[in-house]
């Protein structure tokens, strides 16, 4: 169940263009086997304190469960380039926490956890899991249909590979919304079924509006925008 709820999380980060990043707010629902539950997720990104200076952060909750995801990261070239990243999960009976410190000369991050404390070379431009999908317009506005980035989490480094592969108008609790169809795979997943969908509008500034994480066929879950408050919302029909 955790693992269904953090890759939607995950998923369901905003993506945004060369332009200075513009704040927003939104929230989501998440729905599991087509039954919604009692999780609620809210997304947020507003400016810190610097020049091209960021904080997103993306929270999930319920009675059951607390999950917290918060990048500082510095938005430069059309990607994110993160100075400080924090996970951290209460739910199930347990704890768990990812503080992670990036620095970039030469490129390492230094991560503590409930376990241990370490540090990690990383590739240049390795991004955390919160902001992965922060390329995705400058790649999707050029026309451009695929798209990988390399994530570092705790001290294990991901290679994700991002693809349009349809174009639908889906029905929304705040209307219908023109939306391109992307895949997420990620190298070395053992699980063939294993699948990550997500429907980004590019006119919200290509903000994922919906998002599925099929885990095997007996087990499925998706996330829906309920609102959202930030530049260009298409009026509802």
């Amino acid at each position: 169940m955790r693992r269904i709820i953090l890759a939607l999380l995950v998923a369901a980060s905003s993506v945004a263009g060369a332009e200075p990043l513009a704040p927003f707010a939104a929230e989501f629902r998440i729905y599991v086997n087509k039954l919604p539950t009692p999780v609620k997720a809210d997304l947020v990104l507003e400016p810190a304190e610097g020049k091209d200076y960021y904080r997103m952060l993306l929270k999930a909750k319920s009675f059951l469960l607390t999950n917290t995801e918060e990048s500082y990261f510095h938005w430069r070239d059309c990607q994110p380039r993160t100075n400080q990243y924090v996970h951290e999960f209460k739910g199930f009976g347990q704890h768990r926490y990812h503080h992670m410190d990036f620095q970039w000369n030469p490129p390492m991050v230094h991560n503590e956890s409930e376990d241990d404390q370490e540090s990690l070379e990383i590739p240049e431009n390795t991004l955390d899991e919160l902001t992965i999908l922060l390329r995705g317009r400058c790649v999707f506005a050029t026309g451009d249909k695929a798209y990988k980035v390399t994530s570092v989490y705790g001290d294990k480094l991901r290679t994700h590979h991002f693809e349009i592969i349809d174009r639908e108008v889906i029905d929304t609790p705040m209307g219908e919304i023109d939306t391109l169809l992307v895949e997420k795979k990620r190298e070395g997943d053992s699980k063939e079924k294993r699948r990550t969908l997500f429907w980004v509008a590019p006119s919200l500034d290509y903000m994922v509006v919906k998002a599925r994480h099929i885990e095997s066929t007996l087990l499925k879950a998706e996330l829906i925008m309920i609102d959202y408050d930030g530049p260009d919302l298409p009026p509802s029909s």
